[in-house]
């Protein structure tokens, strides 16, 4: 069995954000820092926080947007959404002129610099949770609807606690790893939809459903995309649940004929782990490297799952040179044991 540790910690750090995370950082300051001069924000008590991905803290590279959920804890049932919209688009306009694009459901500041753009999510008090501005389909207009974004990041936080890779080691949380590897894998293996976060709940509802305790990345993986591909039949009729909110799904712009093909794929996908578990060191390490695809380094692509340096790229090793009696040097290890 291969489990390949050394090489899942590069394949980690291969996807994660580089520059992007200091560029999100500075986009998100910017933004928070207009919105909290404004006086009518003020007024209606403007709390903005990091959610999305990023917030998360389960983003991979590259980062492209930023969700800033912009709470305002003071805001009564008076509050009409589309008038706060205005409102916000036209504050972030006056520091942002021409980069700013009023949406359904939030308003979106572009920075072409980076490549980069922040959603501003308004939100009001819903009892113990938030109501954000959705669209209305059949007038166009806008109403409040229910969600806590919040609590999405509270669960990650405790389930990254619950769920380690060594017994007693609180820094050796799995499952924010095993959602960013989720993640890499939806973006090589499905075209479209269903996004992201999406796949992210169906890693939460697998780490509930298995409770999972295994020793590698290799066999967390493996399990846990096992139990997604098994999920996702299921949720294409009935749905997926919100662990954020009781009796509600997650909605998705995956159509029944999307949620089909991406079940077939992310079964393939189960499977060539399986057969990545169970093979040698370098037959292994080929198919991670498959299973995980490339990502984007700047302008250019590389390999998520580097290859050990005893391995051919067809899986094969390579042929090691005996060492003579008398050599001044020797051949390099394995560095399998590291």
């Amino acid at each position: 069995m291969a489990t390949l540790a050394t090489h899942f910690k590069t394949a980690l750090s291969n996807i994660e954000p580089s520059d992007d995370a200091e560029n999100a950082q500075a986009a998100h300051a910017e933004v928070t820092k207009v919105l909290e001069a404004d006086d009518l924000l003020v007024k209606l008590g403007v709390d903005p926080i990091l959610i999305g991905s990023y917030g998360r803290q389960v983003s991979i590279r590259r980062v492209k947007d930023v969700d800033v959920f912009v709470r305002l804890s003071k805001a009564g049932k008076d509050l009409r959404p589309g008038r706060i919209l205005d409102h916000v688009a036209a504050v972030l306009e006056e520091s942002f002129p021409g980069r700013v694009t009023r949406q359904h459901r939030s308003v979106m500041i572009d920075f072409p610099d980076d490549d980069l753009s922040v959603d501003v999510v308004i939100a009001r008090p819903c009892g113990d949770h938030w109501e954000i501005p959705q669209k209305i389909e059949d007038d166009g207009n806008a109403r409040w609807v229910e969600t806590n974004p919040t609590k999405m990041a509270e669960l990650t936080t405790q389930a990254n606690k619950d769920y380690l890779l060594y017994d007693g080691d609180p820094g050796s949380g799995v499952y924010v790893p095993m959602v960013k590897l989720i993640r890499q894998i939806r973006r090589t293996w499905v075209d479209d939809q269903p996004g992201g976060y999406f796949f992210e709940v169906l890693a939460y509802h697998a780490f509930s459903n298995l409770e999972p305790n295994e020793t590698s990345y290799a066999k967390y993986l493996t399990v846990v995309l096992r139990e997604i591909a098994d999920l996702l039949i299921d949720v294409a009729d009935e749905g997926l649940d919100d662990p954020t909110l009781d009796g509600k799904t997650i909605k998705t712009k995956a159509t029944p004929e999307q949620l089909a093909a991406a079940a077939a794929r992310i079964d393939e996908a189960a499977t060539l782990a399986e057969a990545a578990l169970g093979a040698n060191d370098c037959l292994a390490a080929v198919k991670w490297r498959e299973l995980l695809g490339t990502t984007k380094n700047t302008t250019t692509e590389e390999q998520v799952f580097p290859l050990p340096e005893y391995c051919n790229a067809d899986g094969t090793k390579k042929k090691t040179t005996a060492v003579t009696q008398g050599a001044s040097t020797v051949p390099a290890g394995s560095g399998r044991y590291a």
